[in-house]
């Protein structure tokens, strides 16, 4: 089994050059809950059960949060280390420096060397839409313009069908979406029912 990951765009800061930039990004996957997870038949052998595993991180949890109310930094062996982050202004006052409005902001997470180093031998394989997904420009205006010969509007089944099904649901939607902000297309309906046409200028319109 192997990690899925697609290929993401990016807007690059300034100082990278301000232009758009590539990078592997993890495929959305569902968050997993430990608790119920151990309760399913797919569940890890383990000599707790769920209902002790769901006491036990209540504990864990009580324990945490009366030190890190101190200050301190949590380690949970073979896990990682959990410490606070604050947030807030510094000023000046009679050569002082000073904070106002400072609270907690999140929690730092530095992961356990060992956990870490397991993790980083996992195997990643690209999805086979991830490329399909982000083609260069020419290749969506012909696939769109390509439609819009035929059709007067689209459906998202329309434009999945172009891609000849190398995009998930997911990955059309977004795609639509996006042509819709910068004015390409025209959504008309709501749902269902929901359809698309080409704006005036885009796509052979």
């Amino acid at each position: 089994m192997a990690i899925r990951f697609t290929i993401a765009k990016r807007a690059a800061t300034p100082a990278e050059g301000g232009e758009i930039r590539l990078q592997p990004r993890l495929e959305k996957r569902p968050t997993i809950d430990a608790v119920r997870f151990q309760r399913s038949e797919f569940r890890v052998s383990s000599i707790i059960s769920s209902g002790e595993l769901e006491h036990a991180l209540c504990d864990l949890q009580r324990v945490m949060l009366h030190e890190m109310e101190k200050g301190n930094a949590v380690n949970l062996p073979g896990i990682g280390t959990f410490r606070l982050s604050l947030k807030g202004e510094v000023e000046v006052k009679d050569g002082y420096y000073h904070g106002r409005d400072v609270h907690v902001a999140g929690i730092n997470f530095q992961p356990d060397r060992e956990l870490l180093s397991k993790v980083q031998k996992f195997e990643v394989c690209q999805v086979p839409y991830g490329q399909a997904f982000h083609t260069e420009e020419d290749d969506i205006n012909e696939r769109f313009t390509a439609l819009f010969a035929d059709h007067e509007t689209i459906t998202h089944k329309d434009v999945r069908n172009a891609f000849e099904l190398t995009l998930t649901p997911h990955r059309v939607s977004t795609l639509l979406q996006r042509l819709v902000r910068e004015g390409r297309l025209i959504r008309i309906g709501d749902g269902c029912q929901t359809r698309y046409r080409a704006a005036h200028g885009h796509f052979g319109k």
